[in-house]
């Protein structure tokens, strides 16, 4: 059974955005790479520009980051060069032609996220000034359980899990839910299957991962919908041009669109108050992870 939404999205009254809301963090992983995780941060990202909303798409994907190559863009600075170079942060953010921020990672800059607690406090103070001007957040992490990405993970409002149906994949997945729901159990987790042969596929793959998170993680997580395996996405990927912009009106992108609404029609818990990114990812070194696989 695929459990219901609750309607209505909890605000809080500081680092509101366009709308006057406040800033909403949605996390995009996966267990394994290759999943096309980044493909539905970037157009998942362009939908919700779509509908007026100011969105700022963070590439904390350690070894894959490929963001600025799916939009066609070069990047020559990254977070590393606030903190090494002093750069200011409006510098290192990207404005692009689909009307959405980038702000590059590196894995020089997430070694010393990792490394560094001082690190975090600059980019914490830093990205204080930029926070309230966006009504989304997206983080496109990489794939795994490394602490780097736990770290952003259990920082988001809402997450995105992306899955195929490769039984690596699967299990990987699983894996990334069974340590964010051994931290947090509340925090609402959609799992989207991508590169699927039929809606009906994803589906009994969203069916069977449930089953086990309620068996043996006593939650559950929500339904993201299916992305139908199409050609005409990874044209899309080597033309450089997010699909939900040449083909708005293909499956894909209603898929998109679907998941959307999905994960704003779901409550989100106010779990960190008013703290930006980088200061919930602060918190979150504090949190003693150990769990068993």
């Amino acid at each position: 059974m695929i459990p219901k939404l609750k309607s209505g999205v909890i605000s809080n009254p500081e680092h509101k955005g366009s709308n006057g809301r406040s800033c909403e963090i949605i996390a995009i992983t996966s267990g394994k790479g290759g999943v096309g995780k980044t493909t539905v941060s970037v157009n998942l990202a362009i939908d919700l520009q779509q509908m007026n909303k100011k969105v700022l798409v963070v590439d904390a994907d350690l070894h894959l980051g490929n963001v600025d190559l799916i939009l066609g863009i070069r990047t020559t600075r990254t977070i590393a060069d606030v903190v090494k170079k002093n750069i200011s942060l409006k510098d290192v953010i990207i404005h692009t032609n689909a009307k959405i921020d980038i702000l590059p990672a590196s894995s020089a800059s997430l070694d010393l996220i990792e490394s560094e607690l001082s690190v975090l406090h600059k980019l914490a103070h830093a990205f204080n000034d930029f926070n309230h001007n966006y009504d989304y957040i997206i983080i496109d992490t990489g794939a795994g359980i490394a602490m780097t990405v736990l770290s952003f993970l259990l920082g988001a409002d809402k997450i995105g899990v992306i899955i195929t149906p490769d039984p690596a994949s699967i299990t990987d997945a699983y894996a990334v839910i069974k340590v964010v729901k051994s931290v947090n159990k509340n925090i609402p987790v959609f799992l989207t299957s991508n590169m699927v042969n039929h809606s009906d596929e994803g589906d009994i793959l969203y069916k069977k991962m449930n089953l086990m998170v309620h068996k043996f993680l006593d939650s559950f997580i929500l339904f993201g919908g299916s992305i139908i395996r199409d050609e005409m996405i990874a044209r899309s990927v080597k033309k450089q041009r997010p699909f939900i912009l040449d083909h708005p009106n293909s499956s894909a992108a209603n898929s998109i669109r679907a998941l959307n609404r999905r994960i704003l029609q779901s409550s989100r818990l106010n779990t960190f108050g008013n703290k930006n990114l980088f200061e919930r990812v602060i918190e979150n070194k504090k949190i003693p992870l150990g769990w068993n696989l």
